[in-house]
């Protein structure tokens, strides 16, 4: 079956490839253009899913090795357990999202040309398998901007919207900004590769020879250049802008497993070219997942809108995906090679799952926005009864992400745990405190993200609808919700079956680190109820489901022996005599008040009241108040940035003359610089 992996990648790409050409061939059939397209999505993710599953299963490599003739680049690709993994999630929820598209889309057919549409979405699913196989820097820069330009023309698909637009041209610039900077890290690495080769193979001999300051050098631009794809703060601030811009179908697929190619950045650099790593790395690194993760969940808690809301969710889920990457690369400077596989295992296990859960939130969030065509939190309510499929798909999501047992968010974070009470082993007092201070992190960020969550259910689908979009609202197609019952059934069995992940990625940490440790954690026996053992402390999630099933019976069937005439009763909800009105319900601003005055140094809360009188004055008519966040990272960090950089621009503006004479000496000039150095 190894042998056919390769031809089930390249048969994968084909067709994405035939999808975005079959999207754009119905002239005058936007509807059949789109659907056509997608089923070739859907179909091409089934291919490159059955690959990946064969090269983890096997743990074998395969390359890919396209020759050209004459040509400069080779074009050639690696399909290993790591790139194997993120290409088995990509395709996951390609699938997913490419099934969900075909109801989704409905809401573009004759008023936007979904042609172009299906056309990008096949690229940008294919430019993202081709970014995690690429073997050769060049070819992986160009598959890289191949994603960023596909992605941006995604997220201005609605481009009459002038927020959309300015969030795909922040997205765009900030991603070509990531480029340079990673652009300038392969040409040091390959400075000292020796030979004319842009190839990793050869970036993989580099990190034992190049003298530590390069190295040192590389490792702070990968950070950047990752770094503003990964969402991490504060390089942040494209992704709650181009996350709610996108369609839905879109933002389920960048949140889900776009912004995780730059988690395969890190562990390519950090684990294969740049290795060995000294320990300070790790903590930077850890000090920046911690930092991402509590910001992140902290401005998520504010936000009305719930698409960005859950885009802030993203940076505080990859910050602790980053968490897991960095404890690994510091047990691993310290040789405790085991450890380090196993924080690498808490990492990718919260990799996978956030890629379903948060695919899952993004699409009951499509569904909500079909349904009343809003994403304002405070305009909706009571959609418990009107969305009667969605509204459990979410509260699965909801659970999974809060880190509920026994939902698959549970498992990895109680894995992280695990590799935080095991730093105990590292020599240095100063990062065994670093690293419990973001164990405390990750815990209170635990708590935000449940509080978060509770406020974006219950104020979403409880109570009283508070608008006309709300009353109305009616349940999205079959395919919307079918769909996303996948990703739900897939939450709950990543939680009760940890096994089989564990299993999945253990050639993956096998590969990167050198060290089995999957039999080591994972016990078999006849009903596979002995799970999941470390240092500390042994978990059965399946034991522990069925306990609570039987105590949960075991109670329901107690009140039903003591209260055998037990009738249900319907009241009206209280309120104080009057009748229930919308207006008297909880608002998610009321709900998340307290948060905002406990971290108002960080918030700094903006209130603005704004009072009509009548009557000559004497009677107020109205008193309107419009409540905020202040922006720091825009004020204090990009704002100053912006301004630098204008400021340069216009001081060198006078070198465009419009001379072709002029341009041709600025050439003559650098020819020359160039021989020089060359010939040196």
């Amino acid at each position: 079956m190894v042998e056919h992996a390769p031809h089930l990648f390249i048969i994968s790409i084909i067709l994405y490839a035939a999808g975005s050409l079959f999207a754009l061939c119905f002239y005058g059939w936007q509807r059949a253009g789109n659907f056509i397209s997608l089923v070739f999505a859907a179909i091409a993710s089934c291919f490159s899913m059955v690959a990946s599953a064969v090269v983890l299963s096997s743990g074998a490599t395969i390359r890919l090795d396209f020759p050209l003739y004459h040509a400069i680049i080779k074009y050639n690709f690696l399909i290993d357990p790591v790139s194997a993994y993120f290409a088995l999630v990509i395709s996951v929820i390609g699938f997913v999202a490419s099934i969900y598209s075909i109801g989704y889309t409905r809401l573009y057919v004759n008023k936007r040309d979904t042609r172009f549409l299906g056309f990008t979405y096949n690229l940008f699913l294919a430019s993202m398998l081709l970014v995690v196989t690429a073997n050769n820097a060049i070819v992986f820069m160009i598959v890289w901007e191949l994603m960023a330009i596909v992605s941006f023309f995604l997220v201005i698909f609605e481009h009459d919207n002038p927020a959309n637009m300015k969030a795909g041209f922040m997205y765009i610039i900030m991603a070509h900004v990531g480029a340079a900077f990673l652009a300038i890290a392969f040409f040091i690495m390959f400075a000292h590769v020796g030979t004319w080769d842009f190839g990793f193979d050869e970036f993989r001999k580099v990190g034992g020879r190049m003298p530590m300051i390069y190295k040192n050098v590389v490792f702070f631009l990968v950070i950047v250049g990752f770094g503003i794809k990964a969402g991490i703060f504060p390089l942040h601030l494209w992704l709650p802008m181009a996350h709610p811009a996108a369609p839905s179908n879109v933002s389920m697929v960048m949140s889900g497993v776009m912004i995780k190619t730059a988690i395969y950045g890190f562990i390519r650099f950090y684990f294969e070219f740049l290795t060995p790593c000294p320990p300070w790395w790790g903590v930077v690194v850890l000090i920046i997942g911690a930092s991402s993760a509590i910001l992140g969940i902290l401005y998520a808690l504010t936000e009305r809108d719930i698409k960005t809301l859950l885009a802030y969710s993203s940076i505080e889920n990859n910050g602790i995906i980053i968490i897991g990457v960095g404890l690994s690369m510091i047990f691993k400077s310290y040789n405790l090679m085991a450890l380090s596989s196993l924080a690498m295992m808490a990492g990718l296990y919260h990799l996978i799952n956030h890629a379903v859960f948060k695919s899952l939130l993004f699409g009951c969030a499509g569904n909500i926005y079909y349904a009343t065509h809003t994403r304002n939190i405070e305009e909706l309510g009571g959609l418990i009864k009107r969305l009667q499929v969605t509204a459990p798909l979410f509260l699965v999501a909801a659970l999974s992400i809060s880190a509920i047992p026994p939902l698959n968010g549970f498992m990895s974070e109680w894995f992280l745990f695990q590799s935080i009470l095991n730093s105990f082993q590292i020599p240095s007092v100063i990062i065994k405190i670093i690293t419990l201070v973001c164990g405390a992190i990750i815990a209170l960020t635990g708590a935000l993200v449940a509080t978060c969550f509770i406020k974006a259910f219950g104020i979403s689908f409880l109570a009283m609808p508070r608008s006309d979009h709300a009353k109305h609202a009616k349940e999205v197609p079959a395919v919307m919700y079918v769909s996303m019952g996948l990703l739900a059934g897939l939450c709950v069995f990543m939680g009760i079956f940890p096994a089989k992940i564990i299993m999945t990625l253990n050639p993956v940490c096998a590969h990167v680190l050198g060290i089995n440790i999957g039999k080591s954690l994972v016990a078999y026996d006849w009903m596979q109820t002995k799970i999941v053992e470390t240092n500390f402390t042994a978990l059965s999630p399946k034991s522990a489901t069925v306990l609570g099933l039987i105590i949960l019976a075991a109670t329901l069937g107690a009140l039903t022996l003591m209260r055998p005439r037990f009738v249900k009763k319907v009241y009206e909800t209280w309120t104080c005599g009057m009748s229930p009105q919308p207006r008297l319900e909880y608002t998610a601003t009321a709900f998340t008040r307290p948060f905002k005055t406990i971290f108002s140094n960080l918030y700094r809360p903006q209130l603005e009241v704004r009072t009509e009188y009548s009557v000559l004055n004497y009677f107020v008519r109205s008193i309107t108040y419009i409540s905020g966040v202040t922006p720091l990272f825009e004020n204090y960090f990009y704002g100053p940035v912006a301004r630098f950089v204008l400021g340069i621009s216009t001081g060198v503006k006078w070198v465009h003359t419009g001379s072709i004479h002029i341009y041709l000496t600025y050439i003559f000039i650098t020819l020359i610089i160039l021989i020089l150095f060359v010939g040196k």
